[in-house]
């Protein structure tokens, strides 16, 4: 009789040690899953910034301009048929001074194309998406 209970509770055991066991390789495998969506989630929030971004510089005419980021410090059209040619400036913190170019025909009065932002002084040209927003927060669309 002595020889089945000791063979029971080994049994007893053996399933407790597994179900320990599997629930320690659950929990590792929960952990691995919620490192892994972590480290992705970064990367998406990081895309959909880019993209914010990106859509925010590229969409820039001279009516969202002044929108987002007020009435220029000054402004001149000029009109060499058949392309029309506005530039914009922005004054920002100490002496910096932004400039805005954007061109459109003639016969189109609203589909103004985005040229260049410049810094006045000529040192800087800001040719990325996340330098224009850098420069000049005021172009980010979330704020």
């Amino acid at each position: 009789m002595k020889l089945t209970e000791f063979k029971l509770t080994e049994i007893k055991l053996t399933k407790e040690i597994v179900a320990i066991a599997v629930r320690v390789l659950l929990a590792i495998a929960a952990l691995v899953v919620a490192l892994f969506l972590v480290i992705k989630a970064a990367g998406w929030i990081e895309q959909r910034r880019e993209r914010r971004i990106t859509k925010a510089t590229d969409a820039v005419t001279p009516d969202r301009l002044i929108a987002r980021c007020g009435p220029p410090a000054e402004e001149v059209t000029t009109d060499v048929f058949p392309v029309v040619r506005r530039t914009m400036r922005y004054k920002a913190s100490g002496q910096r001074t932004f400039i805005f170019t954007f061109t459109r025909s003639a016969d189109e009065p609203q589909n103004w194309v985005f040229l260049s932002m410049k810094d006045s002084a000529g040192g800087a040209s800001y040719e990325t998406p996340e330098a224009k927003i850098f420069a000049l927060p005021c172009l980010d669309s979330t704020k």
